[in-house]
């Protein structure tokens, strides 16, 4: 947990003010995961803050969702030609990937 903030506070993830009246706070929960080697031996516990996004009403809290994701469709290809030049495949875990977004609304 301590990891996650600190992550989230060295990104500049948020300011914490007092709330506006007219404002009404998103709540948040920590979930809590372990990833395990391939010998289903535990390799590392991760926990992550979340916000509880479907207390969220469209059209008055936000106007438009997007996730940054990539597709099948287009990993496959790559795939594709990685395992035709036979290339070496590396998987990583980005820690804090998905703070970079600029939010419109006040949250």
């Amino acid at each position: 947990m301590e990891e996650e903030i600190q992550g989230l506070e060295a990104k500049h993830s948020w300011d914490l003010i007092a709330p506006r009246k007219a404002c009404k706070p998103i709540r948040f929960k920590w979930i809590y995961r372990a990833k395990y080697h391939v010998d289903g031996s535990i390799n590392m516990y991760k926990a992550r803050l979340i916000v509880k996004g479907y207390a969220q009403t469209h059209g008055i809290d936000y106007n438009k969702t997007c996730a940054s994701v990539a597709k099948m469709m287009t990993v496959h290809p790559l795939l594709a030609v990685a395992v035709a030049k036979r290339s070496h495949l590396h998987q990583i875990d980005m820690k804090n990937a998905f703070l970079q977004g600029a939010l419109e609304e006040e949250v």
